[in-house]
C-alpha cells in the first residue's frame, strides 16, 4: 500500500509538471507559428500589398528566413521559459540536437503530404491540408518528447523528477550518441531528408525529349522501340502501375543515389569515427555538378547511379568479417544486378562496367581464385542475358538499329557530296536514299553542323518514324567499311574534332525539363520557383567553377586516379578502378560521340567526386590519427566525445582488403 501511495505521488507530480510543460510548449509553438507566418508575408508582401516586400521575388528565400526566425523564437521560448528549471550553459550538443530535431520535424511534416500525393494519388486542397495536419501533429509530438529528453536536459541533472523510465531513455540515448551507435541513423535521416527535398524540387521529374518518349512508351501511348533502352520503359511502366504516379521514376533514382551515399558515409564513419568526414561523403549529392541531373530522368543518370550502388555494395562486402560466405555471394549477386541494369540502360556503358565489376569481385574476395573469377563472370553474363531476354519478351521492342547514326555521321563528314553518291550506289543504296545522303552531306557542310546528322541535316521521312534509319543500316555499314579505311585521315580528324568538343566545350550543364508538354505532366507541372532556385545554384558554379562541368577535367581526374598507385586511406585500389572506369567510358566516346553534352560525362563526374571526397577524407583522417597519437588515447577520446571505431589504416595496409581464413580464401 505504501509503495502504491508513493508511486501515485510520483505520477501525480510528473503529470502536473508535464501539463505545465505542455501548456508552455503550446504557447511557445503558437508564438513561433505567428512569427513565421507574419514574417513570411511581410517579406513577400511588405507593409502594404501594393508596395511588395523586400523578398517579393524570392519566396523560397523568404520562407527560409521566416523558418529560421520561428526556430529562434522556439529556442529562446522553450529554453528560458518552458524548461527554465533545466537551463544550464549553452553547449554545442544542445544547439545541434535542437537544429536536428527541427529538421526532422520538417521532414515528418512533409512526408504525409508527399505520400498523399505520390503514393495515394490525391491532390485536392482538403487532402493536402489533412495530410499536413497529420504530419504537423506527429512533428509536434516528436519535438515535445525530444526537447524534454534530449535538448533541454543537462547531463547528470533531472530537475523535472520524471519517472525512472524516461530518465533511463534519456541516459540511453545520450550514451548511444556519445558512443556513436546513433550516428549512422542520423546520417540515414539526413539522407532521407535530402532525397525528399530533391524529389520536391524536381517533382514530377524533369524530362528530356528522350525520356518523354520513354514515358509515352511506359504509358502505352507509343510502341516500345530499342532506340532508347526498353528496360527503362519497362521499369517505368511497373512503377506507374504500382504507384499510379509518373514521378515514381524520378523518386526511385533519387532514392538509389542517396541510399548509396548513406552506405558510403556510414563506412567512412566506421573507418574514421568522424562525424564531419562522414557528412563530407554525404554532401557529394549536393554538389552542383551532381545535383543538376539528380531529378532528370535520363539513361545516363540511371547508369551512373547503378554503378554507384555497385560501389556501395562492394565496399560493404569489403567490411565483412572473415567467413560469411553466404553474405558475400548475396552481395555479389546484388552488385551484379545493378551492373546488368547499367549495361542494359546504356549500350556503351560496358567499358565503365568492367572495372567496377573487378572492383566488386576484389571487394567480395580480396584474393579470388580462378574458379571464383569464372563463377562471378558467369553470373554477370547470365544475369545480363536473362534480363535482356526478359525485357525483350515483356516489351517486344521495335528494332530501329540506332547504331546506324554513327556511320551516317562519319560518312557525311568525311566524304564530300560528290563522293557520297557513288559510294552509296556501290553499297547497294536505293536512289531515294542516295539522294537523301547527298542532301544531308551538303546541308551539314553548309551549316557546319558537327554531328547528329540524322536530326540536324538528314531529310527524314517522318511517316516511317524511328525505323527509317534502321532500314538502311546495312547500306551504311557497308559504306563505312569500304570508305573509311580509304579516308582514315579525314575520319581521325573528324572524330578528334568531335571528341575535343565533348571534352572542352561541354554544354547543357542544367536541364530544366521545359521542352516537353505531355498531357500526363499537366496535372503535375514543374514548380518554377524551385526550378529557378536550383538553376541559379548550378549556373552560378558553371560561371565561377566551369571545370566542374567540363569533360577534360574529369578525364584528367580519372587518369590521375588510374595511374597513381598509392593514396591516403584504405581505398587506393578502389580509386584506381574508379579512375579506369571513368577514363574508359570517356575514351569510348571517341568513335561514337554524337554531340557535346555534360550528361555524357556524368558518371566520370560522379565517380571523380566520390574519389576526391575519399582522398580528402583519407588525408584528414591520417592527420587526425597522427594528432590523436601524439596527444594520447585519453585526450583523443575526450576531444572526439566518443571512442571512435578503427581510424585510418597505416600506409603499409591501405591497399589490402579484409583478411579471410583459409577456408574462405581457398
Amino acid at each position: 500500500m505504501l509503495q502504491l501511495t508513493a508511486l501515485s505521488r510520483v505520477v501525480s507530480e510528473w503529470v502536473r509538471k508535464i501539463w505545465r510543460e505542455v501548456a508552455a510548449f503550446g504557447v511557445v509553438g503558437a508564438v513561433a507559428f505567428v512569427v513565421e507566418t507574419a514574417s513570411f508575408n511581410l517579406l513577400i508582401l511588405g507593409a502594404s500589398s501594393a508596395d511588395g516586400g523586400i523578398m517579393g521575388t524570392s519566396p523560397v528565400l523568404a520562407s527560409v528566413v521566416a523558418t529560421l526566425l520561428a526556430m529562434t523564437v522556439s529556442w529562446f521560448g522553450n529554453r528560458y521559459w518552458t524548461y527554465r528549471d533545466r537551463r544550464g550553459a549553452v553547449d554545442r550538443r544542445e544547439v545541434a540536437w535542437f537544429v536536428a530535431i527541427n529538421l526532422a520535424g520538417m521532414a515528418v511534416t512533409a512526408v504525409p503530404v508527399f505520400a498523399s500525393r505520390e503514393l495515394l494519388g490525391t491532390g485536392s486542397p482538403l487532402s493536402d491540408n489533412a495530410a499536413r495536419l497529420f504530419g504537423w501533429s506527429a512533428a509536434t509530438v516528436l519535438r515535445f518528447v525530444a526537447y524534454r529528453t534530449l535538448v533541454f536536459t543537462p547531463a547528470g541533472k533531472d530537475p523535472a523528477h520524471v519517472p525512472a523510465t524516461v530518465s533511463r531513455w534519456t541516459t540511453a540515448l545520450d550514451g548511444a550518441w556519445r558512443r556513436g551507435t546513433l550516428w549512422p541513423w542520423c546520417l540515414g535521416a539526413v539522407a532521407a531528408l535530402c532525397a525528399l527535398a530533391v524529389n520536391t524540387v524536381f517533382h514530377p521529374g524533369y524530362l528530356s525529349e528522350d525520356s518523354a518518349d520513354q514515358l509515352q512508351q511506359a504509358l502505352g501511348e507509343r510502341p516500345v522501340t530499342d532506340w532508347h533502352p526498353p528496360v527503362m520503359a519497362l521499369l517505368w511502366r511497373i512503377l506507374i502501375h504500382a504507384t499510379g504516379a509518373i514521378s515514381a521514376m524520378a523518386a526511385l533514382q533519387s532514392a538509389v543515389l542517396w541510399a548509396s551515399l548513406w552506405v558510403l558515409a556510414r563506412l567512412v564513419w566506421k573507418r574514421t569515427g568522424s562525424r564531419g568526414l562522414s557528412l563530407v561523403m554525404l554532401a557529394v549529392g549536393l554538389a552542383p555538378h551532381v545535383l543538376t541531373f539528380t531529378g532528370v530522368v535520363w539513361k545516363d543518370v540511371h547508369m551512373a547511379y547503378a554503378l554507384l550502388a555497385t560501389v556501395a555494395v562492394a565496399l560493404t562486402a569489403r567490411e565483412l568479417p572473415p567467413g560469411r560466405t553466404a553474405s558475400r555471394w548475396a552481395l555479389l549477386v546484388l552488385g551484379v544486378l545493378f551492373l546488368a541494369y547499367a549495361v542494359l540502360v546504356r549500350k556503351n556503358g560496358l567499358p565503365a562496367v568492367i572495372p567496377v565489376f573487378v572492383l566488386l569481385v576484389l571487394a567480395v574476395w580480396p584474393s579470388p581464385g580462378r574458379r571464383r573469377w569464372l563463377a562471378a563472370s558467369g553470373i554477370l553474363v547470365a544475369i545480363t542475358a536473362l534480363c535482356s531476354v526478359g525485357v525483350s519478351q515483356a516489351t517486344d521492342p521495335v528494332a530501329t538499329r540506332q547504331y546506324a547514326q554513327i556511320p551516317l555521321d562519319d560518312l557525311t563528314h568525311v566524304l564530300t557530296p560528290a563522293q557520297i553518291g557513288p559510294a552509296a550506289e556501290e553499297a547497294g543504296a536505293s536512289a531515294d536514299f542516295r539522294a537523301r545522303l547527298v542532301t544531308a552531306t551538303a546541308v551539314c557542310a553548309r551549316r557546319q553542323v558537327p554531328a547528329d546528322v540524322y536530326f540536324n541535316c538528314y531529310p527524314r521521312d517522318r511517316s516511317l518514324g524511328a525505323t527509317e534509319l534502321g532500314r538502311n543500316a546495312g547500306v551504311l555499314t557497308r559504306m563505312w567499311t569500304r570508305q573509311i579505311p580509304e579516308h582514315w585521315q579525314g575520319y581521325v580528324a573528324y572524330r578528334a574534332r568531335v571528341f575535343s568538343k565533348l571534352l572542352f566545350q561541354g554544354n547543357l550543364p542544367f536541364f530544366d525539363g521545359t521542352s516537353t508538354k505531355l498531357a500526363a505532366l499537366r496535372s503535375a507541372p514543374v514548380n518554377r520557383t524551385l526550378e529557378f532556385t536550383v538553376r541559379n545554384y548550378v549556373t552560378g558554379f558553371v560561371h565561377d567553377v566551369p571545370m566542374l562541368f567540363q569533360g577534360w577535367f574529369w578525364f584528367a581526374v580519372s587518369l590521375v586516379f588510374a595511374l597513381r598507385r598509392r593514396w591516403a586511406g584504405p581505398y587506393a585500389r578502389e580509386l584506381r578502378l574508379l579512375g579506369v572506369s571513368s577514363a574508359l567510358y570517356i575514351l569510348a566516346y571517341f568513335p561514337t560521340a554524337p554531340q557535346s553534352n555534360f550528361r555524357y560525362v556524368y558518371w566520370p563526374a560522379l565517380a571523380g567526386t566520390i574519389g576526391l571526397a575519399a582522398v580528402l577524407i583519407g588525408h584528414l583522417a591520417r592527420r587526425r590519427a597522427a594528432v590523436d597519437g601524439a596527444a594520447g588515447p585519453a585526450d583523443a577520446r575526450a576531444r572526439a566525445g566518443t571512442a571512435p571505431p578503427a581510424t585510418a589504416l597505416p600506409a603499409e595496409a591501405e591497399d589490402a582488403g579484409p583478411h579471410e581464413d583459409a577456408t574462405v580464401a581457398g
